[in-house]
């Protein structure tokens, strides 16, 4: 196993991290607010009320989140199911959105906080289309979040063949630090552009909107399944005046697969072109590598309007820009990011290692 931090060719930095151990390497310093794995209500079949916090659900089973249903003595069950369980919480100030992450469903899901449908990954029976593979992370606006009281989650699914359910992962809400240590913050919605149109299953997802997607995150969990192949991804934004244009870094985040960045026109990054010039990279896989691009001296218009475009290549599985952080902030910053990212993720491997051959 390798990691890299280096400053190449007009102090570009990017994070490389080459997992050979269970498991992946995380480029966010992501902050647990609730910790969802544990026991869930649950009950076998189908019946939208069962999304509203107020449904009675005093008769449903218990079973452990996460594990397939199968485990948990439902066995060679197939078709739909329901999870819920209540929660409190404590929402850090000035934040607008937290990550519902919700682990690897199989095979499709709608989940819902107070309600309110805030994502939904695959397509129900009984043309079912699954997305089991995918880890599911879901945006959730604070202002649907009660801080004074009880939250009710509840996780609809639905499971073709094989065993079912929410499988693995991590289960809990969280925040991501290291995008509070951006100068300007490009999280959130982006233009979006594919051949692909979004499934109907996300309409009524609170965070959908016309032409635009939720970044960051696998554009299958926001609705694009199965897309493989070219997507654009923009966003227009005002520099601030009184902010410095020198010495600046972008931050793209994690991409699956292959990137090419253009900032009001110019092209400070690709991927492609890292792995051409510096043979160190070619063999790393691409959806391991934390984007973050150095920014020509005043190429950012200050008090302007400036746009960046993101074109991306998912050569197949979940694709897009799928872990933050995003945004843009000095160089002396972005590379201490870059090394508590590098030494997280040391951490993560050294304790697979001694799992495995303790």
């Amino acid at each position: 196993m390798k990691y890299h931090i280096s400053i190449v060719k007009k102090k570009l930095i990017i994070l490389l991290v080459a997992v050979t151990c269970t498991g992946a390497g995380f480029a966010e310093d992501l902050r647990t607010l609730v910790n969802l794995k544990g026991y869930w209500k649950f009950s076998i079949g189908d019946d939208l009320n069962r999304a509203f916090p107020d449904f009675n659900d005093s008769n449903w089973a218990k079973v452990f989140v996460p594990q397939s249903w199968e485990e948990n003595g439902y066995h060679n069950y197939n078709g739909y199911a329901w999870y819920r369980k209540k929660f409190t919480i404590k929402v850090p100030k000035a934040k607008q959105f937290l990550y519902l992450n919700i682990g690897y469903i199989d095979d499709a899901d709608e989940v819902y906080i107070n309600g309110q449908l805030v994502g939904a990954s695959g397509e129900m029976g009984p043309q079912a289309q699954t997305a089991y593979h995918i880890p599911r992370m879901y945006p959730v606006p604070v202002e649907i979040l009660n801080e004074n009281g009880s939250n009710t989650i509840a996780v609809r699914v639905f499971d073709d063949f094989h065993e079912g359910g929410i499988i693995k992962g991590d289960v809990n809400i969280s925040y991501d630090a290291d995008q509070d240590k951006m100068d300007f913050d490009l999280s959130g919605y982006w233009k979006f552009e594919t051949s692909a149109s979004i499934s109907p299953n996300n309409y009524g997802v609170i965070t959908n909107r016309k032409g635009k997607i939720f970044l960051p995150g696998f554009w299958e969990t926001r609705g694009y399944n199965n897309v493989d192949g070219r997507a654009v991804f923009s966003k227009q934004f005002i520099y601030p005046q009184n902010s410095s244009n020198v010495n600046k870094v972008l931050f793209v985040g994690v991409i699956d697969d292959v990137d090419e960045v253009y900032l009001n026109g110019t092209k400070i990054g690709s991927i492609r072109e890292l792995r051409r010039k510096n043979r160190k990279y070619r063999y790393a896989s691409p959806n391991l590598i934390l984007r973050a691009y150095d920014i020509p001296e005043n190429l950012l218009v200050r008090g302007g309007e400036n746009i960046i475009e993101i074109i991306v290549e998912d050569h197949g599985g979940p694709g897009g820009i799928y872990r933050g952080p995003i945004g843009i902030v000095d160089q002396q910053k972005a590379l201490s990011i870059a090394k508590k990212s590098v030494q997280d993720t040391r951490n993560k491997f050294e304790k697979c290692i001694d799992y495995w051959f303790d």
